[in-house]
């Protein structure tokens, strides 16, 4: 699964054939507290040597890599919900000519925009009674909104507006 909350998932939203390399997690994490310290030296070693390995092994490819999309993982382990997904994946540098909306970097294969009809290069203008004008509009929309629960949303793509209609999935996070 190329998605995930990395750097990565705008490159396999794109198309582009990723991986993604990581020592593991510790209580610290993504933490004000995660500070050089808590780096895995030996971990990030290894990986390194699996890295220059893998490097020198593909550039004796004479073909490219492809890329191959594939569903989203099922959520394991105890899981505890916290609001509604749309299951899009934003393009944080927004419009180029700076209009307003979200627009889309991706959507996760099989979740709630794709089966919509949702896809990357779409601007999200509206959901619901809510226009949207930046990610914090979507944010908020998102965190009114419940799993199950089905709205419209107006996207612009390319010069047309469209309508579709979408119906919430659960978003979810392994337990800590």
């Amino acid at each position: 699964d190329g998605y995930g909350p990395s750097d990565q998932t705008p490159f396999y939203a794109a198309g582009v054939p990723v991986l993604h390399f990581f020592t593991g997690a510790h209580s610290d994490y993504h933490k004000p507290s995660d500070d050089a310290g808590r780096i895995n030296a030996a971990g990030t070693a290894q990986i390194a040597g699996l890295v220059a390995d893998l490097v020198d092994t593909l550039s004796r490819r004479a073909e490219p890599l492809t890329y191959r999309r594939a569903p989203a993982p099922a959520p394991r382990g105890d899981v505890r919900s916290y609001g509604a997904s749309l299951g899009t994946i934003p393009d944080y540098a927004g419009a180029p000519d700076g209009a307003p909306g979200v627009v889309l970097a991706g959507v996760r294969a099989g979740g709630p925009a794709d089966r919509a009809g949702l896809r990357r290069g779409d601007r999200i203008v509206r959901i619901g009674d809510y226009d949207i004008a930046n990610i914090h509009d979507l944010m908020h929309v998102l965190q009114q909104a419940r799993p199950g629960q089905t709205t419209t949303v107006i996207v612009v793509r390319g010069d047309r507006k469209l309508t579709l209609r979408v119906t919430y999935g659960q978003r979810s996070r392994p337990a800590r």
